[in-house]
């Protein structure tokens, strides 16, 4: 009986073990999606964002937001088909020695509200871009992207903070090249507005003066090319203009970028606004009066996906197929599995 036992136990430990050391390494997002298949649209980056996780033997993780510059320290654990993260449950529904799929856990939640992440293993092999030869380092060069690129051993906060002196208002557009030694080369200004070129040149010092790992391809050290662009800007308190916030952002040019532009705050809630009053007038049977809610609110969010799925549900209520239709074709155009069902159904 004890080797039965045996026998069906240790399947499972070696599963799990298995599990932990394909986890190890670090893992960047390359494609999210809602679990219906949906695309995500919203005024956040439609899922676009840049997300990192390094998972560590020991049960340490680091997450962060930035392509080059590690964040905060967190821990993990895998628990049967659950992974998490610090404070944050995942459904574990896929994972091979070099891609990650998971969704959060949300009790009750429909598929349509609940988004799926793919993440696959920064620094494989079949990741790495074409080179260039570089007759100044005699050597190849290759384009850093979102799952190839060289890391700064030191964090975002110790570079932003070397810099002296208040930041100039502005962005600069930039290259370098850390080399196979991790050693920054080519410091390169492609561009300026309101920076001046001492302060642009001050930043290519600092990032000059950091830690760097190379990039790696097949486990070698390669020389890797960022091009980027620093944001920076100095906000005073009160009348001293020597006295208040340096403030400092990334973005890089090989990330993509979100097609919908972020809307300011009060724009927000006066669309959810307009939502809950024709929410309130459909469930007090005035389909007419919340069509006009609904209308407002698209014409302030014309993504506001919710909007559209209900004004096409109260339309057909009301017997109003064409309008119904436009509204479905609008979500399809967007992406949206439920308005590309319903307009194959419903407005043949």
């Amino acid at each position: 009986m004890k080797y039965f036992l045996l026998f069906i136990f240790l399947p499972l430990i070696s599963l799990a073990q298995s599990k932990d050391e394909m986890l190890q390494g670090t893992w960047v997002k390359v494609k999210a999606e809602m679990k219906d298949g949906s695309r995500i649209v919203d005024h956040h980056g439609c899922g676009m964002d840049f997300i990192k996780y390094s998972f560590n033997i020991d049960g340490s993780a680091t997450l962060t937001n930035d392509v080059l510059f590690d964040g905060f320290q967190t821990r993990y654990k895998i628990m049967g088909d659950s992974l998490v993260i610090g404070g944050t449950i995942y459904n574990l529904l896929g994972l091979t020695k070099d891609t990650l799929k998971v969704s959060f856990f949300l009790m009750g939640a429909e598929d349509s509200q609940l988004p799926l992440y793919y993440f696959v293993k920064a620094f494989a092999g079949n990741a790495t871009p074409g080179a260039t030869f570089d007759p100044a380092l005699k050597d190849s060069v290759y384009q850093a992207n979102n799952v190839f690129f060289p890391r700064c051993k030191g964090s975002f906060s110790e570079f932003n903070h070397s810099l002296q002196g208040k930041y100039d208002n502005g962005s600069v557009r930039a290259s370098f090249v850390i080399d196979k030694k991790g050693k920054v080369k080519n410091f390169t200004i492609i561009q300026l507005d309101s920076v001046s070129k001492t302060f642009a040149k001050s930043i290519g010092n600092v990032l000059g003066d950091l830690s760097w790992i190379p990039a790696q391809k097949n486990k070698q050290p390669v020389n890797s090319l960022v091009q980027l662009t620093i944001k920076t800007g100095f906000k005073k308190y009160g009348n001293n203009n020597n006295y208040g916030m340096n403030s400092m952002a990334l973005t890089y040019d090989f990330l993509p970028k979100a097609p919908y532009p972020p809307i300011d705050r009060d724009e927000a809630e006066a669309a959810n606004e307009y939502f809950k009053n024709a929410l309130n007038q459909v469930n007090s049977g005035n389909n007419e009066k919340a069509v006009e809610f609904l209308t407002k609110c698209i014409e302030i969010d014309n993504i506001y996906l919710s909007a559209y799925s209900l004004r096409a549900l109260v339309y057909s209520h009301l017997g109003k197929s064409k309008e119904a239709c436009k509204d479905w074709s609008t979500l399809a155009s967007l992406g949206q599995v439920s308005g590309a069902k319903n307009l194959a159904k419903f407005c043949k």
